[in-house]
């Protein structure tokens, strides 16, 4: 059917304007880069604006034969950015649709189509005086809400569970047809409040999938809370770091902490705070552990950073800072910020910035705060993002090896040529788990010559994900060819092992369901009923691929 291509552009172009149709070399290869080494050429990309629209492009692919590959906003860097499973895929990118069509204050939700960004609704709820916050992901602020939550995304909040939080879609079915979940009436009353619906739960179906194309969801908001703390531990021994994340654990069955913990590893807090110390390797492609060290003792940062947030009424909250000072103070330095100190500790940077040359007043400033400048002004970029606002300062840590300065606006890493793969694994929250996790990867980072980096996330009281860091200078083609067999020995060993990938790129989606065959061939029962002609996605979360890959 390739040759018909050109015909089938001409009646997309009849439905969305010509205007919204991008098929020229440069834009195409433009909308094919990702901060990792996967690397498909688009065929074309389409800008719909309507849900309708989208149901007439899926019936005209469906009539060629071209598979078609959505995204919101386009910017999952690190996992396949806007590129499909093959090259000549048709884009459909759906940021034109960028309404908030409802947010109800009092049953504390809002009704939005895909191309809302995470800045977009928080300005929104900030600029209408409503007391209610969107939870964010510490990534772009041009994010798109609904599509992170598709991928099931995170932030900080106790919402911070985005796919759990969404209530009632709208779905584009590969045969044009659209498809409201919940089982409901058009004129039902609680399609946005309960999300179990009438009959079968098929919302599932529509994350981390290829079964359709969401238009359109409900996604509930956190009431603003009375009280709200953040706080921060920094541990001294790394060897401590399985007894913290059992005690995390504790901590979040008796309720005590309702959001998500992060702790980090010294490398991934170095990334947000310095460009990649390139003078400091000697020869080596990973700095020594004595350079960590030396590094950590200048930057006032220890081999964990653990942070958290407490929120509730002010009665609640002052209970909850004392358990969890009980519980986490024995592990290393623990602070704890609200809004008043949080407008001292700006005042004071601001301060520093200003007299950064003064060795003296700097070194008092040093002793007296217990960090340094660049580890303080990391934490005005943390804090709002614990209150559901989103900023582009953190996502800068991708730039982390590039040789380049990092850009503190229009933030793009793909664009920009950063180089950073990310491999995501579930883990049981128990710190001989996550133990075992770090003693599989970190061997294998060093064997490929880099940095182990890794960030663990409690997502449950039951679960963590290791988030494992892959920086590379992408500009550096060993460099680039190192990390890409790095990757493929963490996926293949974690799996082994039993730990299952949370979130997969594109690169692994042929591999992603090897170990689960029955449920494959179930899903692939389901694609070839919804989508006989494998035209939304094929082989996304590896569903729908040809018979010898399965």
């Amino acid at each position: 059917m390739e040759n018909l291509f050109p015909e089938a552009i001409k009646k997309i172009g009849a439905v969305v304007g010509d205007d919204h149709i991008l098929t020229r070399t440069n834009d195409r290869e433009a909308h094919s880069r990702d901060t990792s080494m996967w690397h498909r050429v688009c065929a074309a990309v389409v800008y719909p604006g309507t849900a309708a629209e989208v149901a007439r492009i899926v019936k005209i692919a469906a009539e060629y034969k071209i598979p078609i590959w959505t995204y919101s906003k386009g910017k999952n860097w690190g996992y396949g950015a806007t590129m499909g499973y093959r090259d000549g895929a048709l884009i459909l990118i759906l940021e034109r649709m960028n309404r908030i069509i409802e947010v109800n204050e009092e049953l504390a939700y809002a009704v939005i189509e895909p191309g809302v960004t995470q800045k977009q609704l928080d300005d929104y709820l900030k600029a209408n005086n409503i007391k209610l916050w969107a939870d964010c992901t510490d990534s772009t602020t041009e994010g798109s809400v609904i599509g992170n939550a598709l991928e099931r995304g995170f932030g900080y909040t106790p919402y911070w569970d985005h796919f759990g939080h969404l209530c009632g879609l709208e779905v584009v079915l590969a045969n044009g047809e659209f498809v409201r979940t919940g089982g409901g009436a058009e004129n039902s009353l609680t399609w946005h409040t309960h999300k179990w619906g009438s009959g079968p739960y098929i919302e599932g179906l529509f994350s981390q999938s290829n079964f359709g194309i969401v238009t359109k969801a409900g996604i509930w908001l956190l009431p603003e809370p009375e009280s709200f703390n953040s706080f921060t531990c920094e541990i001294k021994d790394e060897r401590d770091l399985p007894a913290v994340i059992d005690t995390i654990r504790r901590l979040a069955l008796d309720d005590v902490l309702e959001s998500n913990v992060h702790m980090i590893n010294d490398v991934m807090f170095m990334a947000q705070m310095i460009q990649y110390p390139y003078d400091l390797l000697d020869g080596k492609t990973y700095l020594s552990e004595d350079t960590r060290a030396a590094l950590r003792k200048k930057l006032k940062i220890r081999p964990w950073t653990v942070t958290g947030g407490i929120y509730g009424t002010r009665s609640q909250v002052r209970a909850c800072r004392h358990i969890v000072k009980s519980g986490l103070s024995g592990y290393g330095r623990l602070s704890f910020l609200d809004d008043r100190m949080f407008g001292v500790m700006k005042a004071l940077l601001k301060f520093w910035k200003k007299h950064q040359n003064n060795s003296l007043l700097s070194s008092v400033l040093r002793w007296a705060t217990g960090g340094s400048l660049e580890k303080l002004e990391v934490i005005p970029h943390i804090y709002p993002i614990f209150k559901g606002t989103p900023g582009e300062f953190i996502v800068g840590f991708a730039y982390f090896k590039s040789r380049g300065p990092r850009p503190r606006t229009n933030v793009d890493p793909a664009r920009d040529g950063a180089g950073l793969i990310w491999l995501a694994v579930i883990s049981p929250l128990t710190g001989r788990h996550t133990g075992e996790l770090e003693k599989i990867c970190k061997p294998i980072f060093y064997k490929h010559g880099f940095d182990w980096s890794c960030t663990f996330v409690m997502v449950s009281p039951r679960s963590a994900v290791g988030l494992i860091e892959i920086f590379y200078e992408k500009a550096n083609a060993d460099e680039a060819s190192r990390a890409q067999a790095l990757y493929n020995e963490l996926a293949e060993k974690t799996v082994a092992a039993g730990f299952q990938q949370y979130r997969t790129s594109i690169a692994f989606g042929d591999r992603i369901l090897n170990g689960a065959p029955e449920f494959q061939r179930l899903m692939n029962t389901m694609k070839a009923s919804i989508d006989p002609d494998n035209i939304i996605a094929p082989g996304r979360y590896g569903i729908g691929l040809p018979e010898q890959q399965v």
